[in-house]
């Protein structure tokens, strides 16, 4: 796991930088993410940096180079399935079987490159961003891992009729570093207001540049001095699109569900194959139990840890310690209150935008404690929810009338469920509506701006479940959920890795049966406490509606002279939403909460140090 950047030396030439000082102002943005050493390196046309987790081979170094400089690489992340691919290009490794070290999974992007083997670039499995330079071509080769789950920014240039990739890096502080720019908010804070995430991409530097995503998700691209080998398409590289489902393996609907079993133990132990201590971040819920049961089956008794918000309901921690008892794991109690919000400035800071997620920070607090007790890869379970059409909006979906006429009589400050189906039932894309996390009327009141222009309409879609969970893993898992696990656990010097995503588990979504994670609900049924089938669904949420009724010193940022002059807020608007709060007419704890998290970021884009609070005990190391 690490932090990683490149930079075409002429684009550096032309901005007046000397490539290696650049790069090396580049991996201090990124000691946070790779803080056991840096390296830089030149090839052909660019120059390379990494700044490295040591989760793997601790004498291991990068950017590695090959062939006496000819191939040069860099990788963030871990690929799971590497001891089935190193014998691909090292047949001498066949005969090395777990639980034997391997040796760094950096090197094998770069042994494909230098094979001609790139095809086998998109088996890669995990979460990982890699760049290849071929200096005898002056290519680059550079992707990632199907989902996102490692980011990965470019920065591109257009010279002539052609796309030039020139610079890259693991987030867009780093970007910055190079000759790019911080993010500009206003076109996405409508979005980041409703949703808690915005898609800021594709976003215009100045005259000719623009900051994009990765083209693609686990498909190899290749740029070299001309532009892009592989096409960008239209005038822009267009979002890549969600993965495609796989079809339900016929096996998955046997009654006993033991193929699906099966398949979530080998996830589980690709990504526990490694010579670090393991951990397993468990909520109670579905998902991290059923990771907790794969782990016991594979007889690995890896430290649980269950984060609690003081005052929540202790039933998640009840059902958590009686999954962790079943499947033989020690149990490790995280508590945590209005102080965790604490590490948002530092975290803001790691990650170089707004942090519309608030349960980052109990991520991070459960993170921090799993690194206090030397674990170095903590287990997560995003992306079930996706994969198994878990969600209760996609149950409401499959239900949910089509009312327009209602939309007049809908609620526009209360966030409790019946009023969200109500709004969902009378809007143009339910699914929309039901995504949002806070009221039509406080993004009425309190927002200036309109935002990006309205996309054209579209046709209605065949299956409205089906096309949420598209947008889902296009939006909320990669914009929302991905970067947040990313954030959290690196600044807390944690690798965090995601087994449902790792797998081949994309439920085939024309199964209705599915929905509600009916297939993973039968597969672990018997292996698990009944108690684990009765919870509902909260995952990392923190009681800010509570937590922001008292004193806190998010509202005293909310209150502040420069805040409320924001000219992307309306007059007088914080001041009525924060009152409305305070005397419980409407629970805004979520919207106050990302108001703050926009202003933590102007603030530190305008000054590094302008944000000061005191809380950066709890963030990662400056």
């Amino acid at each position: 796991m690490c932090g990683i950047a490149g930079a075409r030396a002429e684009w550096l030439a032309e901005l007046g930088r000397e490539p290696g000082r650049a790069l090396a102002a580049a991996l201090g943005t990124l000691a946070w993410r790779g803080p056991d050493g840096s390296g830089v390196v030149a090839a052909g046309g660019w120059w390379l940096g990494c700044a490295r987790l040591a989760i793997g081979p601790r004498r291991s170094r990068q950017p590695l180079v090959l062939r006496g400089g000819r191939f040069a690489g860099v990788l963030n992340g871990a690929i799971t399935n590497a001891r089935e691919l190193w014998p691909r290009w090292r047949p001498r490794l066949a005969a090395i079987a777990a639980p034997r070290a391997l040796p760094n999974d950096a090197w094998l992007p770069l042994l494909a490159v230098a094979a001609g083997d790139r095809a086998a670039l998109g088996q890669l499995r995990g979460h990982h961003a890699y760049a290849v330079v071929d200096a005898a071509r002056d290519q680059l080769v550079f992707g990632q891992d199907r989902f996102g789950e490692k980011p990965l920014w470019c920065l591109v240039q257009k010279r002539g009729r052609r796309w030039q990739l020139v610079a890259f890096a693991s987030t867009p502080a780093a970007l910055v570093a190079l000759g790019g720019a911080p993010l500009q908010l206003e076109r996405g804070l409508p979005e980041l207001l409703r949703t808690g995430f915005a898609d800021w991409l594709p976003q215009r530097v100045r005259r000719g540049l623009w900051l994009l995503p990765a083209p693609g998700r686990g498909a190899p691209f290749v740029a070299d001095a001309t532009g892009y080998r592989t096409p960008w398409l239209g005038n822009l590289p267009p979002t890549p699109a969600a993965p495609a489902a796989t079809a339900a393996r016929p096996c998955d609907q046997e009654p006993d569900h033991a193929p699906l079993r099966r398949r979530a133990i080998a996830a589980v132990a690709r990504c526990i194959d490694t010579a670090s201590p393991v951990g397993l971040s468990l909520s109670g819920g579905l998902d991290s139990s059923c990771l907790a049961a794969t782990l016991g089956a594979l007889q690995r008794a890896v430290p649980a840890f269950q984060f609690c918000a003081t005052g929540s309901d202790p039933a998640e921690r009840a059902v958590a310690r009686a999954v962790a008892t079943a499947a033989g794991l020690p149990f490790v109690p995280v508590d945590g209150g209005p102080e965790v919000l604490d590490a948002l400035p530092a975290l803001t800071r790691a990650a170089g935008m707004p942090l519309g997620d608030p349960s980052v920070c109990a991520v991070h607090a459960t993170a921090r404690a799993a690194a206090a007790q030397g674990v170095r890869v903590l287990l997560s379970g995003e992306g079930a929810d996706e994969c198994f059409l878990g969600y209760r909006r996609y149950r409401a979906l499959a239900h949910l009338p089509r009312l327009p006429w209602l939309a007049p009589f809908a609620p526009r400050w209360s966030m409790r469920y019946p009023a969200r189906l109500l709004r969902a039932a009378s809007a143009p894309d339910p699914a929309a509506a039901l995504l949002e996390v806070t009221p039509p009327g406080f993004r009425d009141r309190v927002l200036a701006v309109a935002g990006r222009r309205a996309r054209p309409a579209r046709p209605r879609p065949a299956d409205r479940v089906l096309a949420a969970r598209a947008a889902d893993f296009a939006g909320y898992l990669r914009l929302d959920l991905l970067p947040k696990v990313d954030v959290a656990t690196l600044a807390a010097g944690v690798e965090g890795r995601c087994p449902w995503l790792e797998g081949d588990f994309l439920a085939d979504g024309s199964d209705r049966a599915a929905l509600g994670k009916a297939h993973l609900r039968a597969a672990f049924a018997e292996a698990l406490p009944a108690a684990v089938f009765q919870l509902p669904k909260r995952g990392f949420a923190l009681p800010l509606d509570r937590w922001l009724r008292g004193n806190h010193w998010l509202l005293d940022l909310l209150a502040e002279p420069n805040t409320r002059q924001r000219p992307h807020l309306r007059p007088g608007g914080i001041a009525e939403v924060v009152d409305r709060h305070r005397r419980g007419q409407a629970n805004l704890g979520h919207g106050l909460y990302l108001l703050a998290a926009v202003e933590i970021f102007l603030r530190q884009s305008e000054s590094p140090r302008n944000l000061e609070l005191g809380r950066t005990a709890a963030g990662p190391p400056p």
